[in-house]
């Protein structure tokens, strides 16, 4: 179990036109959603980018229809009731939830920091007038800060898809994990725990469970001809073609896999077919 702080304080209010407020530590601004499906979804989307920062939960309490929910947020997008004592459970068989672009309408996970097909940046941001530096947070006065035990931050994992480190082309790739919702990319991806960009490749974090995908852990890449190609970047699990039989890849060598197949990276499976 794991005891979600007090701080930072987030409230937001929905009502049924689909507009609202959410209020970030007394800063209260005004939202607005196409429903009130998607005004949720956006202030979760929100509180992600908060908890992702601070790489822990968040809580957020919401009032609809004159009844307040407490909620935790986690950075891997999933959200929980929170107990009466204040605490959540593991995250075991819950879902990551996900709207659509505010601009091109493309379905993506509230993790989401650029959208993956226009590539506009908080692609589900309702609020109206939006703050200036929406990923800032002031810390906490010292005496109001509640510090999350190593157990309670060893079950967080920052899972945000990372901003790409140049212009992205149109997507090639169709990246479905086992482990969250499937991403469509451009020809040159790297992915991993936490990833840097390697030579330009548009960067991809991916949820690792049990923590089995090293931090920068393979790129994917189409190559001239149209053959998608992985390279394991000499990662300490290995990568595992799921073919008859199995095959691991050697480390620091392309290795042409056919368009549909499963790669085994850690403990994430991947099925790469190009889009």
């Amino acid at each position: 179990m794991y005891r979600v702080p007090e701080w930072p304080r987030l409230t937001a209010t929905v009502t049924h036109d689909g507009t609202g407020a959410l209020t970030i530590n007394g800063v209260s601004r005004a939202c607005e959603a196409e429903s009130v499906a998607a005004l949720r979804t956006g202030m979760i989307a929100r509180a992600v980018e908060i908890g992702t920062q601070l790489r822990r939960p968040i809580r957020l309490d919401v009032t609809e229809e004159g009844r307040t929910h407490a909620l935790a947020v986690r950075p891997e997008g999933y959200v929980q009731l929170i107990g009466a004592d204040g605490t959540i459970p593991a995250p075991d068989g819950l879902s990551i939830d996900e709207g659509r672009c505010r601009v091109c309408r493309r379905l993506q996970p509230v993790t989401s920091t650029a959208c993956v097909q226009c590539s506009v940046d908080e692609p589900l941001r309702v609020e109206v007038a939006p703050p200036d530096e929406p990923n800032r947070i002031a810390p906490a006065p010292a005496a109001s800060v509640t510090r999350p035990s190593p157990v309670g931050l060893n079950e967080v994992e920052q899972t945000r898809i990372s901003r790409r480190a140049a212009t992205p082309a149109a997507p090639v790739l169709h990246l479905a994990f086992n482990t969250q919702r499937s991403i469509d990319a451009g020809p040159h991806v790297v992915i991993g725990r936490n990833p840097e960009s390697v030579d330009g490749r548009e960067a991809l974090t991916v949820v690792t469970p049990d923590r089995m995908l090293s931090r920068t852990h393979a790129t994917i890449d189409v190559d001239e001809t149209g053959r998608i190609v992985v390279t394991d970047l000499h990662s300490a699990n290995g990568i595992e073609l799921q073919s008859t039989p199995p095959q691991w890849l050697t480390p620091g060598e392309r290795t042409v896999i056919p368009d549909g197949a499963t790669i085994l990276l850690g403990d994430v499976y991947c099925t790469v077919t190009r889009a």
